[in-house]
């Protein structure tokens, strides 16, 4: 399954969604007076997400998610952002430094009600940036470690993936080594993915669930 941005409210389409023909047409209805409080509204929405939001170190905010994996991302989970159907995006109130966005999405459909965390770390035109910023994401991650209660250290491994411009999505995946039944499906993604003309970077942290627990979907992907 794969994740699809949607308007769940009409201050964030405004905000975060690009217009549509229908879109311009309200607002060109707006009178000046309509618009300032929308504007005021949007600024007063956007300071309430942004002061429960806490921007940890790259190891802390792994640290912090991975930690809040067994309950379903409930204590990271900020206001609601967009939702559609079957899933809702939410603001993490946990964030890497240098990401232009972290999201939880939580699924409720019949088969799936679990949560996955993205962080989008960086969007534009150039390749060559694109994909430095892919190694150096993976070679980070490859020092992050989930720090359990007893003191205990489980760190990240896994395979490299290198990056191709004539490719338009690549993935490098790290687990981590351990046999404790909470994270042993925990999975963290980087992706490099061609989208809309722009060169994005995510960080995806999922759990992949048996396909007899999910109806057979498999591992759900935020994108």
């Amino acid at each position: 399954m794969t994740l699809m941005m949607a308007v769940g409210a009409p201050f964030f389409a405004f905000s975060q969604a690009p217009l549509t023909h229908e879109d311009s047409l309200v607002l060109k209805e707006l009178t000046p007076a309509d618009s300032l409080r929308i504007t005021d509204s949007l600024s007063r929405v956007d300071s309430t997400l942004r002061s429960s939001v806490r921007v940890l170190s790259f190891n802390g905010a792994i640290d912090a998610v991975l930690k809040d994996l067994p309950f379903n991302l409930k204590n990271i989970t900020g206001e609601l952002v967009l939702a559609q159907g079957e899933f809702e995006n939410y603001a993490s109130i946990v964030e890497l430094p240098g990401a232009e966005q972290c999201i939880v999405t939580r699924w409720h459909s019949a088969d799936d009600t679990t949560a996955s965390w993205q962080a989008k770390m960086l969007s534009g035109e150039d390749f060559d940036k694109a994909s430095k910023a892919y190694h150096e994401l993976f070679r980070k991650l490859q020092g992050c470690h989930l720090t359990l209660v007893d003191g205990s250290v489980i760190y990240l491994k896994g395979d490299w993936e290198p990056a191709k411009e004539e490719s338009s999505f690549t993935t490098s995946t790290l687990k981590l080594m351990t046999g404790d039944w909470r994270y042993r499906d925990v999975k963290v993604e980087l992706e490099l993915v061609y989208q809309l003309a722009d060169w994005a970077v995510h960080i995806n942290i999922v759990t992949k669930k048996r396909d007899d627990e999910v109806g057979g979907h498999g591992l759900v992907r935020n994108q």
